[in-house]
């Protein structure tokens, strides 16, 4: 059996294979990808992969990664009024399908998960965010699962701010 080489550079003992081309890398010129798209709702297949080679990361998972990266910061500034606060947000028009993630185990990812689907559809803005949760027994193990959905909606933030 002849050794496996790096296809970088060409040393033996290339242990890890590229998931897209299957070509063999040493750990010094593999890009590890463990969860980096988590909070996308579909994932494409060539972003699914646990190991990249220089080249193929450069091709494929290098732009949508600063993409990705760039939407979850919008994700971080998107505002939310929960449906408690209508009263508040009662004006506002509400022409968007809901958006809705289900079965997060934490209350405050559920949020960021809505946030982030909001921005990705270039949204500033979640409304009536109604949280749920649900416990699960399993013998002696118990946790609690979130399901949320919201309204996206792209408003003005000086108005926001003027107005509430």
């Amino acid at each position: 059996m002849s050794e496996q080489l790096c296809k970088t550079c060409r040393k033996p003992k290339a242990t890890f294979e590229c998931g897209v081309c299957h070509e063999h890398m040493c750990k010094t010129h593999t890009h590890f990808m463990t969860d980096a798209f988590s909070f996308m709702p579909k994932v494409p297949k060539d972003l699914t992969y646990p190991t990249y080679c220089v080249t193929c990361f450069d091709e494929k998972v290098a732009e949508p990664l600063a993409e990705y990266e760039a939407t979850m910061e919008k994700a971080k500034e998107v505002m939310m009024f929960t449906k408690d606060q209508t009263k508040l947000t009662g004006h506002l028009k509400r022409k968007e399908d809901p958006i809705t993630v289900e079965d997060c185990e934490d209350e405050e990812e559920v949020v960021l998960r809505l946030a982030f689907q909001a921005a990705q559809m270039g949204f500033n803005c979640i409304l009536d965010v109604n949280i749920k949760n649900k416990k699960i027994i399993n013998g002696s193990h118990k946790k609690v699962i979130f399901t949320a959905t919201a309204i996206p909606i792209t408003i003005d933030p000086k108005q926001v701010r003027e107005t509430y």
